[in-house]
């Protein structure tokens, strides 16, 4: 027990960036699981913490020396930086368990997460990834064999008859079913909805910052970077620069452009519109400094659900579940406290709106259906969204009024 003690601290020490030391916090937390199976003595274990940009904000390594869950582990990352932590334990050089997309939040304050649950982790070949209203869902084959990943949960398949695409039962459960057409699908979990399914794509998107006065942009590729000034005129490519973290920042050098860009992580607000983005960015270029706004406004909707708390400035009934979830593709789902919801939501430059919005047909007492009617006509009516000091959601309509508020659930 000794020699894991020592080996987990040098781990630590090791592995954080001298950034991350100096006004930085701890993330802490066990890993467990539920499945009564041993870890060899040969076991590591790594837990990481990323940002923006996909930039390390700290990581953890070591080894279990013989020790069994639960693990308890601590990560050092910069003050003011939100990010998604994953651990994973390896065994001879394969990942066997994992927890993957815990959002870490912005703030100063050490975070003890407790137990943080590892699931038992098979990798799928010919893998294709699905987006089913809130769920996420991962398709393809464990040994030959058709399987659904879906909640951490995997399904052995088999083939069914179907008019058009490919239908597949789970062996284990005939009420689990996914039934593939394309690039759409849809999702039966037992006594649960059917969910319509889109397919994604995983191809990173270039992180773009952009200020207005003086017309300027910056793009952050895979391999280079873009830089564009003085309304187009400026024109200049470096390759990708390194990501250097700060205590509630980002910093981008560019020596060979003379050039340098720190993105701060806070609300940001664009000039002409009003549109939030997550950072506020300082672009440095010969001697000038311009000021813009940096990231992708749709990770700040993105994520984990909200839980709705006011519709149309007049509450709502107590002890009804509201929800609203936002995925990366441009689909939007929730709970209406009566039925389930599901659309499309559109988001540019100018502000967000809501397609027409697909609903259950389950019936409620009437007050809960007239919350229902009212909470999908505010959608309808959306022209924008912001972020509050407090992190709360505003959905607002055409005259500034904020038809919706909600906050994360977690």
């Amino acid at each position: 027990m000794v020699r894991f003690a020592l080996s987990f601290f040098l781990a630590l020490m090791l592995s954080v960036p001298a950034s991350a030391q100096e006004g930085g916090r701890t993330i802490s937390g066990q890993l467990i699981y539920l499945q009564r199976i041993a870890l060899p003595e040969g076991a590591e274990v790594v837990v990481e913490v990323k940002g923006a940009l996909d930039a390390t904000l700290g990581e953890s390594r070591f080894t279990t020396d013989g020790s069994q869950v639960p693990l308890p582990f601590e990560v050092e990352v910069p003050g003011g930086l939100s990010g998604t932590l994953t651990a994973v334990v390896r065994v001879e050089d394969e990942p066997m368990w994992l927890a993957k997309g815990i959002r870490i939040g912005a703030g100063a304050e050490d975070i003890d997460l407790g137990d943080v649950r590892l699931r038992q982790y098979t990798p799928l070949a010919f893998t294709s990834y699905f987006s089913c209203g809130e769920t996420s869902v991962e398709f393809g084959l464990v040994d030959d064999t058709p399987t659904l990943r879906v909640g951490g949960q995997d399904y052995a398949m088999e083939e069914a008859p179907a008019d058009e695409g490919s239908r597949f039962v789970a062996k284990s459960d005939p009420e689990v079913t996914f039934w593939s057409q394309g690039t759409e699908a849809t999702l039966t979990l037992g006594s649960e909805p059917e969910a319509g399914c889109a397919k994604v794509e995983h191809t990173p998107e270039p992180y773009t910052a952009v200020g207005n006065e003086p017309g300027w942009y910056v793009t952050i590729g895979e391999a280079e970077a873009e830089l564009v000034a003085d309304y187009g005129d400026l024109q200049l490519t470096t390759p990708r620069p390194e990501v250097e973290v700060e205590t509630g920042a980002y910093v981008l050098n560019m020596p060979d452009i003379e050039a340098r860009l720190r993105l701060e992580e806070e609300i940001c607000h664009d000039d002409a519109t009003g549109m939030p983005y997550p950072h506020r960015a300082a672009l440095a270029l010969d001697g000038q400094e311009m000021r813009g706004c940096g990231g992708d406004a749709a990770s700040l909707l993105t994520g984990a659900e909200w839980q709705i708390e006011d519709v149309g400035e007049m509450g709502i009934i107590d002890g009804s579940n509201i929800t609203i979830g936002f995925d990366a593709d441009g689909r939007v789902s929730g709970r209406t406290g009566c039925n389930r919801f599901s659309g499309i939501y559109m988001l540019d430059g100018e502000g967000l709106g809501f397609g027409q919005m697909g609903v259950t047909m389950m019936g409620c007492p009437e007050a809960m259906m007239t919350q229902e009617q009212r909470l999908l006509d505010a959608l309808q009516h959306v022209v924008r969204f912001d972020i509050d000091e407090t992190g709360a959601l505003l959905l607002i309509g055409p005259a500034g009024e904020t038809l919706l508020l909600a906050r994360r659930t977690v």
